[in-house]
């Protein structure tokens, strides 16, 4: 499942191409869901939870199903969070300084913008 994380960072770090202007036309919705269900929500939710699954010993398939179900979009949900308080969150309060929309990221609320 590794392999889900890597495929998110690499949507996400090919949201704009390298030494050229920026093409808005690839801040799309799709892009955007792929990159928060591989890169935030399968690796920051579903696998870890998973892990401790396998750890409990945990075979049933259609409980892991549920699981990614249910996890994912709560992964998705925690990300455009994330992308809104990146923007609107004061340092104090997130623990950093939001710069998303600088650096030119695929965001939730760029996507929305468009």
């Amino acid at each position: 499942r590794r392999v889900h994380g890597e495929f998110g960072q690499l949507l996400d770090l090919t949201s704009q191409k390298l030494n050229e202007p920026i093409d808005l036309n690839r801040f799309t919705i799709e892009r955007y869901i792929g990159i928060v269900k591989y890169k935030a929500a399968f690796y920051s939710f579903y696998l870890p939870f998973a892990c401790g699954m396998i750890i409990a010993g945990v075979t049933d398939v259609a409980l892991y199903n549920t699981a990614r179900e249910i996890l994912v979009i709560m992964g998705e949900y925690f990300q455009i969070q994330d992308d809104y308080l990146d923007n609107f969150g004061t340092p104090e309060v997130i623990g950093k300084i939001g710069t998303d929309i600088q650096d030119n990221k695929c965001s939730w609320l760029v996507v929305q913008a468009l």
